[in-house]
């Protein structure tokens, strides 16, 4: 990815954001539930990839909000098109960012195990004080 088509991701990334906030009224897709986590566009910038996560929602959920946006895409496109100045305004393809939820999953893990650790660590401490003799 070059720095002209990350540039363009953010901007496209920021503007979807507000504009969910504000002109989306669509009542399967909660805006404080729903976040863009990334977008990618090709060099060509005729399309772009926006990947989104559900906070605590299901397939279910998920699939009602893939296909709300991509039944908004040519509106959202037409607001975006106001806001971003660009020769072509790219095509948006909404996608559940998987990656994002492999990487939630990871952190979670990671979070239990060093609790489990530092809960061992304490117990063997507190054994460690009761074996000594005091004076």
């Amino acid at each position: 990815m070059s720095r002209r088509t990350e540039r363009v991701g953010n901007l496209i990334r920021n503007t979807l954001g507000s504009l969910f906030l504000a002109k989306l009224s669509d009542p399967r897709v909660d805006p404080a539930r729903v976040s863009i986590t990334r977008v990618e566009t090709p060099e060509d910038l005729l399309t772009a990839k926006v990947y989104i996560s559900v906070a605590g929602g299901d397939k279910a959920e998920e699939s009602r909000v893939i296909a709300a946006l991509r039944h908004a895409a040519g509106y959202l496109q037409e607001k975006m098109m106001k806001q971003i100045q660009l020769r072509n305004t790219p095509r948006l393809d909404f996608q559940i960012d998987e990656q994002y939820k492999k990487t939630l999953r990871t952190l979670n893990l990671i979070s239990e195990v060093s609790e489990e650790l530092r809960l061992k660590d304490q117990a063997r401490a507190e054994a460690h004080e009761s074996e000594t003799p005091e004076e």
